[in-house]
């Protein structure tokens, strides 16, 4: 069998705690390694990033904006691949078939445009709130979106929502329809795979506006593209070290959707003008919700006993936080006072 050239695109900023993990992932896949071009996409990192990187051959871009989602701009327009794969620093391909079992998918339909993994696997090490982000991200997208990127519910969640076009031993196949609501998905993470020459060719516009590359799986289902899953192919997914760092990291993202950065337009900001207007509406009852108590409360009970871990009762007080975060940055707008809005990795 040919393999075609495939183009790997890791953003980091000092990166050393997981960069070597995530490589070394990349170096035992079955896939050919001659046919593999690894772009390190580097926002000055000070620690051992781009040392890590030089040991695995990885071609090394500077990313001057620093943010992430610059990084993988970047990525797409000097891979040179047929097929481009979007891996974060701190994720790691979980199987040495990963990349084959998804360029195969690929071939089993020629209007499959993206395929993805089974969702996110937590590792036993680290910080135990690391399996609430990797379901659910933060609480304001489980309210929204009530779906798990987890690898034991994702696809067991779409099956149920979503229209199947067709399944076998190893890849499940869907279709989404724009008037449904649509999934939270992000293929600029995570080990997700898409045809990089269909997607330059079809969306031109992707070459000089960055926000719209972590939205491109809508822009696939504008045009009725297909989306693969890969039973038996997780990610795992370090996340936050700390409980402190993920509510920063909460934060953050609520400022920046709060005050229309750039950084927001890539995130929940920008997912909303793909969604239908009824299902945007929603986004109004989170703070009902979180100050109710019974509602989340029950959510995290819920959680608590389906996923057999004392860590998902956050959930509630996960929820007040953020809606008090909302409620303060709204404050703060409307008074036109300017917060401290950094850009990520500084």
């Amino acid at each position: 069998m040919e393999y075609p050239l495939l183009s790997i695109i890791i953003a980091t900023y000092n990166s050393e705690r997981t960069l070597e993990k995530t490589l070394q992932s990349i170096t035992n896949q079955t896939y050919p390694k001659e046919k593999v071009e690894i772009l390190v996409i580097d926002g000055g990192s000070t620690d051992n990033t781009i040392s890590i990187s030089k040991s695995y051959s990885c071609k090394i871009l500077p990313n001057p904006k620093v943010d992430p989602v610059s990084a993988k701009h970047i990525g797409i327009l000097k891979a040179s691949g047929k097929y481009i794969l979007f891996l974060d620093s701190d994720e790691v391909l979980e199987k040495p078939t990963s990349l084959k079992v998804k360029y195969l998918a690929f071939k089993k339909d020629g209007k499959i445009k993206s395929v993805i993994p089974n969702g996110y696997k937590t590792p036993k090490e680290g910080s135990a709130i690391n399996y609430y982000i990797n379901e659910f991200g933060d609480p304001f997208s489980y309210f929204f979106y009530r779906e798990s990127k987890g690898k034991d519910y994702l696809l067991r969640d779409w099956s149920l929502t979503y229209k199947k076009i067709s399944e076998d031993g190893n890849v499940t196949v869907f279709s989404f329809s724009n008037k449904e609501r649509l999934p939270l998905l992000e293929l600029t993470a995570g080990g997700c795979m898409m045809d990089l020459q269909y997607i330059k060719a079809t969306f031109p516009e992707i070459k000089t506006n960055p926000s719209l590359i972590t939205h491109l799986f809508y822009l696939l289902n504008t045009k009725s593209a297909l989306l693969a899953i890969t039973k038996y192919d997780s990610t795992i997914h370090y996340s936050s070290d700390t409980l402190y760092k993920y509510l920063k990291k909460i934060s953050s993202r609520i400022k920046n959707n709060i005050f229309d950065t750039e950084v927001g337009w890539v995130g929940f900001k920008g997912r909303e003008k793909f969604q239908p207007f009824l299902s945007n509406i929603k986004k109004y009852l989170f703070i009902p919700y979180s100050f109710s108590l019974l509602l989340p409360c029950i959510d995290s009970i819920h959680l608590c006993l389906t996923r057999k871990k004392a860590v998902y009762l956050l959930h509630l007080p996960l929820c007040l936080y953020t809606s008090l975060m909302i409620l303060y940055f709204l404050i703060m707008k409307k008074l036109g006072i300017q917060p401290d809005i950094r850009i990520y990795g500084r």
